[in-house]
């Protein structure tokens, strides 16, 4: 390569590595200035200081060893080498780096050092642990070491042996390589084929490499405590690791170093002969075969697998043990309880506890409802699925309630907006936030949707509907929304003081039931309204460098040339809510599905946050992913990562604002040691104590849904006490599936206000329950999960005993057996009408299991493609009686007419009609059943003319519904949905005379 070519090779390799670290520098800088808005710089410092040091140690430690053994290997090289064509190939290569050895050695060395340390500063989660970690006050009962050691510490210790073989092996390489080069290592010629230097010098490596492995096999011993037993399928060493595996360890660390020890002394020139060395070495290998994976075997397959419950229980019963303590199961309840084959319907009218506070509104279905009925413009929305919470309030008649809600924000989607609105000033500077807390009781059913009572919008004073309330019953000082779940768009904000306005707010010409208290900025242009941020939550990009840093940053040159900036803005960015509480606390598992709550007239997200391990003793792992998925998974609610865990902590529940972006964190389990090591890291205050979180805020907390959730996978197996019974898998449980769904997926578990049996009062719990494993028609048992009256987690299971209850997927085919909601299903679909079940609850209530299933109606909507779903029927079923109505207080009157009157149940119902299959009768399948192909309109079959004339009733109805849907006030859509439902009952009743059915 000629002169120029060098320069110009030599320049764009420069101007590359300064780009490169140019752009880690802004990233650097602009992290930092991320981390200083939200007030968490320790933490971005503590990360960074502590990543440099681990690199910077263990790149001078990897470079001066490797230094030190490419100098040995050149200090005592040969003065002389035999004229052989081996040599002679290499003469040129020493000739090369002889005049420059010292630049040769050093520049290798730099670059192995600093592949060392770009390895090594990746654990620095691992060295703050192994510096701060304490104790859990549970021992592993075969080694007797608490659980720290092998969370806090023994991950620290394994990486410093890995990186001890690690430099050991490159010494070797590198010692071979310099020997090899300058003659003292050869392959050919006459007389010895290694100076007397390379032997010692390769020995002594050879020997540090067999006292490491001695190490290492010490070590390994600890690991059986959380590797996989392949007989019992668990977490925990059994019969075999800790008998066998555990002797064959120790016979082999004593093995290592006597091995050690031999080729040490021989290498000093007491024998020249490599055999005996090679014998030490042998016999480590053949050590390893025979005691670590022969001698294993014979014990496994002729004492173990014969005696399987003897040889494995008191090991499967520590697993039993470590793992409810890991997963904070060690202080579940489980009742019985006992549920008559013919329940008293009557007690339904009766209770108090959880019949009155029955959910109907379902989270998922009715989000729909919300974006169509509270989205005044198109770039409004809300997520795929709301939230269900509970608030006290003070009701028109001046008595104090509590009751469940669905609630959401209502967000700005930026993948609403359209092409005028995508451009970068008005997307970026203009639609900043969304608007309101809107809020809806789950036990309400208005005109087939929610009634809203909070965050209302509206077209106008004078159409105020009945499914809105005039007022809110939460004060919300700043209902505007700019930190969510749909909006990750980074937004500029802040005009200079006395200019106009210009991020857009809400329309000015719809009616809210609440104006924003704290907006004095606000200004209405034409029909709309504009306002000015008025929080501290963004980075302050007033001056020319913060713009040039995040020009750079986010490779937008309109940062400097905009003039939508000046030196009040501030820029607003990683303002997903869970970004946010996984930045700030890097050390969390997050909760996947963060849900607002009003708390002291503000909107804040509640986030749960998790510690997460997987190296605790003992305990069997869970995949993340595997055990939160269900039909919520993705539509609204993210997925875990895949990770496995065998231990996890509901620890902190973060708070973020959803007007400025605050981040709080607040310390729920007081004795987690995980949260306590990296509070302590991070400066003892990190996360606010226990004691001071605000008795406002704490009321909106309840039981996680993701730990729920693991617990609940857990617990399909661990609910046995006896190990034997756990290892035969006899009593197994499994988790249902949905049954609204035509895929074999998980139900999801469903938060509800009630009071179960042992319960002194009603509690806002999260319930889900279990079938017997291979048994999906039957009812195993209950699992719910809350916070007492001092906030303090409770877990319970109820078994259920006696009666005849079946599971939720086999009430739902119950249900759509019978022949009213038959010929019901029949009529939708003939209409093109889409059905869709709700949630099926499952309720302990008296001495039987009350289910509910709301049905949902899904019709076109105003002539386009999005569709309404209307609550149309809720069906009810309780000890075999199943109701079915427009309501759910008719459904249960219901089935307590049947009871009373004596009338057959449903099922002794279905069995009376001979030759009819359910699913023939529902167009549905058995949830166990793959559908192949989507269900097809049946052919109308000839009706009497007063049918005909009801069923012609029917679709003018209908079209006088899709009408009103298009364009008409609220009061207008009511009556005619009104009009529809008198139309259909029309229709029974003329099909009950006409002897239809």
């Amino acid at each position: 390569m000629s002169r120029r070519g060098r320069y110009v090779l030599i320049l764009i390799v420069g101007a590359i590595v300064l780009l490169s670290v140019l752009g880690w520098l802004v990233s650097l800088r602009t992290n930092y200035l991320w981390y200083d808005s939200v007030d968490f710089t320790t933490v971005f410092s503590t990360m960074m200081w502590t990543r440099i040091g681990l690199f910077g140690v263990f790149t001078f430690a990897m470079a001066a060893w490797t230094a030190v053994n490419l100098y040995l290997a050149w200090r005592f090289r040969p003065d002389t080498w035999p004229a052989t064509a081996e040599q002679e190939g290499l003469e040129r290569y020493r000739e090369l780096i002889s005049p420059k050895a010292g630049w040769w050695i050093a520049g290798v060395a730099v670059v192995v050092g600093i592949f060392a340390g770009m390895s090594a500063q990746g654990r620095w989660q691992t060295w703050l642990l192994f510096r701060s970690g304490g104790d859990f006050g549970w021992s592993d009962p075969v080694l007797g070491h608490d659980a720290g050691f092998y969370v806090f510490r023994l991950p620290f210790w394994e990486f410093l042996i890995g990186f001890g073989f690690a430099a050991v092996v490159v010494g070797i390489l590198a010692s071979l390589g310099a020997y090899y080069l300058y003659g003292a290592l050869r392959f050919s010629g006459q007389g010895e084929r290694m100076t007397n230097v390379a032997r010692i010098h390769l020995s002594v490596l050879v020997a540090l490499f067999l006292g490491l492995k001695a190490v290492a096999y010490y070590f390994d011993r600890f690991d059986f405590t959380t590797q996989q037993n392949e007989v019992t399928n668990i977490v925990g060493g059994g019969y075999t690791e800790m008998t066998a595996l555990i002797n064959a360890k120790n016979a082999l660390i004593w093995v290592s170093v006597i091995a050690a020890v031999v080729i040490l002394v021989f290498s000093w020139g007491f024998t020249r002969s490599l055999a005996l060395p090679g014998a030490a070495l042998g016999l480590v290998v053949v050590t390893a075969i025979a005691a670590g994976g022969i001698y294993p075997a014979v014990v496994r397959n002729f004492q173990v697998e014969p005696n399987r419950p003897q040889r494995e229980g008191p090991y499967a019963q520590h697993t039993m043990d470590g793992t409810r303590f890991a997963f904070d199961m060690n202080n579940l309840e489980q009742e019985t309880y006992s549920v008559a084959s013919s329940p008293d319907a009557e007690q339904l009218e009766e209770d108090t506890g959880t019949v009155p506070y029955t959910r109907l509104i379902d989270p998922f279905i009715v989000s729909d409802t919300f974006t169509q009925r509270q989205q005044p413009r198109s770039f409004y929305d809300f997520n795929d699925k709301l939230d269900i919470d509970r608030y006290t309030y003070t009701d028109d008649e001046g008595e104090e309630v509590t009751q469940d809600f669905v609630v959401g924000v209502r967000e700005l989607n930026p993948s609403q907006l359209t092409g005028e609105q995508q451009d970068w000033t008005v997307r970026h500077t203009v639609y900043t936030h969304g608007w309101g807390f809107v809020a809806a009781p789950t036990g309400r059913n208005c005109a087939g949707g929610p009634y809203f009572m909070n965050g209302v919008m509206r077209s106008g004073e004078a159409e105020a509907g009945q499914c809105e309330a005039t007022d809110d019953f939460l004060e919300v000082e700043w209902p505007q929304i700019y930190y969510g779940l749909l909006n990750n768009d980074y937004a500029i904000v802040g005009v200079p003081e006395g200019e106009t306005p210009r991020e857009y707010d809400r329309p000015a010409d719809i009616t809210v039931s609440t104006e924003d208290s704290g907006d004095p900025e606000a200004e209405e242009i034409g029909s709309d309204r504009y306002t000015t941020y008025q929080g501290g939550g963004g980075v302050e990009v007033d001056t020319l460098s913060r713009r040039l840093l995040y020009a750079w940053e986010f490779q937008e040159p309109r940062f400097l040339l905009s003039d939508r900036l000046n030196e009040e803005s501030q820029l607003m960015y990683n303002r997903n809510v869970r970004d946010r509480v996984e930045a700030v606390a890097p050390f969390l598992t997050v909760e996947t599905d963060p849900y607002p709550a009003v708390v002291d007239d503000e909107i804040v997200w509640i986030v749960d946050g998790y510690t997460t391990a997987n190296n605790f003793p003992y305990s069997d792992r869970v995949n993340l992913a595997e055990a939160t998925n269900d039909t919520y998974s993705g539509q609204g609610v993210a997925s875990q990562a895949a990770d496995e865990v065998n231990y996890m902590r509901s620890s902190v529940k973060a708070v973020v604002n959803a007007y400025d972006g605050s981040v709080d964190l607040y310390e729920f389990d007081q004795e987690d040691p995980i949260l306590g090591a990296w509070n302590e890291i991070y400066g003892g205050d990190l996360v606010i104590p226990k004691e001071e979180t605000p008795a406002e805020l704490a009321e909106h907390f309840r039981y996680p849904q993701d730990l729920f959730k693991v617990q609940r996978d857990i617990l399909q197996r661990y609910h046995v006490e006896e190990s034997r019974t756990f290892i035969e898998g006899g009593e197994a449980w499994a988790t249902p599936d949905d049954p609204s769904q035509g895929s074999s997926i998980s139900q999801p578990a469903y938060y509800v206000f009630a009071q179960y049996p042992t319960q002194e009062q009603s509690y806002f719990q999260l319930t889900s329950t279990y079938t017997p494993r291979n048994r999906e028609n039957a009812l195993a048992s209950l699992m719910t999960g809350y916070y007492d009256e001092n906030g303090d987690p409770q877990l319970v299971i109820y078994d259920v005993a006696g009666g005849d209850d079946q599971s939720v997927g086999q009430v739902h085919q119950i249900i759509t057996s019978t022949t009213e909601v038959a010929e019901e299903l029949r009529l939708f679909q003939q209409q093109g009408t889409t059905v869709e079940w709700g949630n099926l609850l499952a309720l302990p209530v008296g001495d039987g299991i009350l289910y509910m299933e709301p049905m949902y109606l899904r019709r076109q909507s105003g002539g386009e493609g999005t569709t309404l779903p209307l609550l149309r029927r809720v069906a009810v079923s309780y000890g075999g009686y199943v109701g079915y109505a427009e309501g759910f207080e008719e459904a249960i009157s219901s089935v307590v007419d049947q009871y009373v009157s004596g009338a057959p149940t449903a099922v002794e119902e279905i069995e009376e009609e001979p030759g009819e299959d359910p699913g023939e009768a529902t167009g549905e399948q058995d949830p166990a059943d793959e559908p192949e192909d989507e269900p097809t309109t049946e052919a109308p079959v000839e009706e009497p003319p007063e049918v005909a004339e009801a069923i012609e009733d029917v679709l003018a109805a209908q079209e006088a519904y899709e009408e009103a849907q298009s364009g008409g006030s609220n009061e207008e859509i009511g009556r005619a949905l009104d009009d529809l439902f008198a139309a259909l009952d029309n229709l029974e009743a003329a099909r009950a005379a006409a002897g239809d059915e």
